[in-house]
């Protein structure tokens, strides 16, 4: 019993972290490859079901791509339909596991884990290189996860003697149920689907289950590897909630069908296991009832995926209380895809360039019609900006302190001064509005033509604000062009005001009061249109470059 109980703690182990080791290992190799593919990713659910399997197939981790996939979305990089596509694929991916393992069952190649992992070992140690090393340590997976299956099968004569196990699993794993939720408990217990299926598959040799008691286990695995993706959501936005609600209600509606045609999907799974491979298995059949049921969802949910869209948009919906405050772009998903996180921070920043905008705007009005109210909610803007500035920076100086290109880290300072800028709008409308409340006090009247000319000069800023927000969400040049133009024409507009401004004081048609706000408020506007012109060259030019 001591022997048995050591193997299956030691092989459990080892074939966990062989899994996982294989998994990260293959997706550091190939990270830089799949990450570009995903952020780029664009086209209709079928192309996206296609990326996710070939990925999830290439990485051996449907967990690292569905994570992934909500980090995208929450970042908006990618759609709903899309990041469903690719969950619908990244399913069938990771089922190559559970087929290589059934495949090493059958021909044995358990035998070989240990020069397996020997290879592996040499190809890790002696790579300089980062991709050959990756790739050693996921060759080093693979021998562990052979060897723990080797050592979990070597305990096959013990369980099939223990007569406490086969009661156990002849009287309570046999109930559906209960065997879909021990799937459910394992796998959000080790966060891998692949290890269950795998110890499910030993279980099966062992004669402990039988081929509809093990796919039962089967369908509860599916369901527990979406508390990882789950987890991934809790602070993301509604686009990530409704993403890994999508992973999960997806695996639950599935498993549901195929629970309620149970005896009819055994017999499939048997008579197609006898047909591509005769002579397979308990192990083949678990194997392909795995890779069966996640086709057969698939294929039930592709041609639906517009209706299940809308059913997600209407049942989980965007949280009531105020986030603006949150950032919703800048994810923590994506610090290690840097192309990514590098357009979250943009997109966070344009973001923050339309709360600028809108503060600006209700500062004027407020300076205009002596109304308080809008000067309070300015000010409540400003407090915005500056938290939102605060987070944008500590999530570049975060992306900065992992591994990046030379390309990447130029583009780190860039950022932080784009972000800076649009809080020194802030801080500029803000000496507006305290300017506003000083004429309000005084009681101080502006003339007709030094309100007009305030309003041309605000006209001018309201078009820089929308061309640089044009220019950081498409890298538009021509607006970036424009912005330019009109932050040089803002010089010359800015003197003539001035100029308009002497001659009234000349003529009397001016008091030396107000005269000394109107100054400071032209001043003021020049300084925002500068910062504006700021972001948009640093920012709007670092998105055309991408």
């Amino acid at each position: 019993m001591k022997e048995l109980i050591f193997g299956l703690i030691g092989g459990t182990a080892l074939l966990m972290y062989g899994v996982d080791k294989m998994g990260t290992g293959l997706e550091k190799a190939s990270g830089e490859m799949m990450r570009k593919i995903l952020s780029v990713l664009t086209g209709k659910v079928w192309s996206a079901f296609l990326v996710g399997t070939f990925l999830t197939a290439l990485v051996q981790s449907s967990t690292a791509i569905t994570v992934l996939t909500i980090g995208f979305v929450n970042a908006g990089l990618m759609k709903l339909p899309q990041a469903i596509g690719i969950i619908y694929g990244a399913n069938i991916g990771t089922t190559i596991t559970a087929q290589l393992m059934a495949f090493s069952f059958r021909l044995e190649l358990t035998d070989i884990a240990l020069p397996v992992l020997g290879v592996g070992f040499a190809i890790s140690l002696l790579s300089k290189n980062k991709t050959p090393k990756n790739f050693g340590d996921a060759v080093m997976g693979f021998g562990m996860m052979f060897l723990g299956l080797r050592i979990l099968n070597s305990g096959v004569p013990f369980m099939q003697s223990n007569e406490t196990l086969r009661f156990f699993f002849l009287n309570y794993a046999s109930v559906p149920w209960i065997a879909i939720l021990l799937g459910i408990v394992a796998t959000a217990a080790v966060h891998s689907s692949a290890a269950t299926v795998g110890l499910v598959m030993v279980l099966g040799q062992a004669g402990l289950l039988d081929l509809s008691s093990a796919i039962c286990v089967m369908f509860g695995d599916n369901i527990g590897t979406c508390i990882t993706a789950q987890l991934a959501s809790v602070q993301g936005n509604v686009h990530a909630r409704r993403t890994a609600w999508a992973h999960t209600l997806y695996n639950i509606i599935g498993v549901l069908i195929a629970w309620i045609l149970l005896p009819w999907f055994t017999h499939i799974v048997a008579v197609a296991t006898d047909y591509f491979q005769p002579g397979g298995d308990i192990a083949v059949q678990i194997a392909n009832s795995h890779t069966i049921f996640n086709i057969f969802s698939a294929v039930v949910f592709l041609p639906l995926t517009k209706y299940y869209v809308k059913f997600l948009e209407t049942v989980i919906r965007d949280r009531e209380e105020d986030q603006e405050v949150v950032p919703v772009f800048t994810d923590r998903l994506l610090l290690d895809t840097p192309i990514a996180a590098i357009k979250a921070a943009i997109a966070e920043t344009a973001r923050t360039v339309g709360i600028a905008r809108r503060m600006f705007e209700e500062v004027m009005e407020g300076f205009y019609r002596n109304d308080p109210a809008k000067l309070d909610q300015a000010e409540r803007d400003e407090e915005t900006l500056n938290d939102l500035q605060r987070q944008i920076t500590q999530y570049i100086i975060e992306l900065s302190k992992r591994p990046l290109s030379y390309k990447e880290s130029a583009s780190v300072p860039t950022l932080i001064r784009g972000i800076n800028n649009v809080e020194r709008i802030g801080d500029h409308s803000l000496s507006l509005s305290r300017l506003a409340h000083e004429k309000m006090e005084k009681n101080l009247v502006f003339s007709s033509e030094a309100i007009r000319d305030l309003r041309e000069i605000q006209d001018m800023i309201f078009s820089m604000f929308d061309l640089t927000v044009k220019a950081l969400e498409t890298g538009d040049k021509g607006a970036i062009a424009e912005v330019a133009n009109l932050e040089s024409r803002m010089d010359g507009l800015s003197k003539r005001v001035q100029e308009g401004h002497a001659k009234r004081l000349e003529d009397g048609r001016c008091t030396v009061e107000s005269g000394l706000i109107f100054l400071d408020v032209v001043n003021y506007l020049e300084r925002i249109a500068d910062h504006i012109y700021k972001v948009c060259e640093a920012l709007g030019g670092l998105t055309a470059k991408m």
